[in-house]
């Protein structure tokens, strides 16, 4: 299966799903991550994109693309839905997870609205949460137990972001552990991150169906592609996008 998370920011991704991106490359599912700024309005551009690369590494994600709009001042514009189908089409995913709609940052509400539309034709749709995420209402409960500490570990990447207090260990997993009483699984389900339905298709036998469709070629839309990084997991090296 193909998964592409969707972030307004480094750390947002790893946040909202680390703990599923983490047990679904293990299992072998090809993850593609697809970050929309590099964090200026946080800290130092080049020091989050490097921290985000390294979180890429530790999931184990085959692509990360890091692109270049501005932090804080996204917004739902044609050329934010274009760049977003660009690399939707490129990672061909199964499934993909974004911000909810309901999220406090306007950022994270932009990119949850832009990826909708961006992601029209294809099937499947989550939203994560993050902390500070409010509004949120879960329909899917997912166990991470067996791999919160190293979502602590994952988070903990973002050291230049080690004051806020959303980051930290204890916010992390006390959202997790929230999560798993609220869903009222087995005993022994501790940790579980929460998603929100977009939208999800099934096949007879209730497998996430992914629905053919003729990708929309917007190559001469999309504009500024050679200021985009992109990290490739097998070579460990980051190249730049070309036109």
């Amino acid at each position: 299966m193909n998964i592409m998370a969707i972030g307004a920011h480094p750390d947002d991704i790893e946040l909202g799903c680390g703990g599923l991106l983490l047990k679904s490359a293990r299992e072998g599912h090809n993850i593609f991550m697809y970050t929309l700024t590099r964090g200026g309005a946080s800290g130092d551009p080049k020091q989050r994109s490097d921290e985000l690369r390294r979180s890429a590494q530790f999931i184990g994600a085959k692509q990360l693309w890091i692109d270049n709009f501005e932090d804080s001042k996204l917004s739902v514009t044609n050329e934010l839905i274009n760049h977003i189908e660009y690399f939707v089409n490129k990672a061909n995913p199964d499934l993909i997870i974004t911000h909810s709609h309901g999220d406090l940052h306007h950022d994270h509400r932009a990119v949850a609205t832009a990826t909708v539309e961006a992601a029209r034709f294809n099937s499947n749709i989550l939203s994560y949460e993050i902390p500070l995420t409010r509004d949120f209402d879960p329909k899917i409960f997912y166990d991470i137990s067996d791999v919160i500490y190293e979502k602590v570990e994952l988070i903990e990447i973002f050291w230049s972001q080690q004051s806020k207090l959303y980051l930290r260990a204890n916010a992390i997993k006390g959202l997790a552990e929230y999560r798993a009483l609220q869903s009222r699984l087995n005993t022994g389900i501790n940790f579980v991150e929460a998603y929100e339905v977009v939208k999800l298709c099934f096949d007879r036998e209730f497998r996430l169906l992914t629905v053919p469709y003729e990708k929309i070629k917007n190559t001469n839309t999309v504009n500024n592609l050679d200021q985009v990084l992109e990290f490739v997991n097998q070579k460990h090296e980051d190249v730049t996008i070309r036109k």
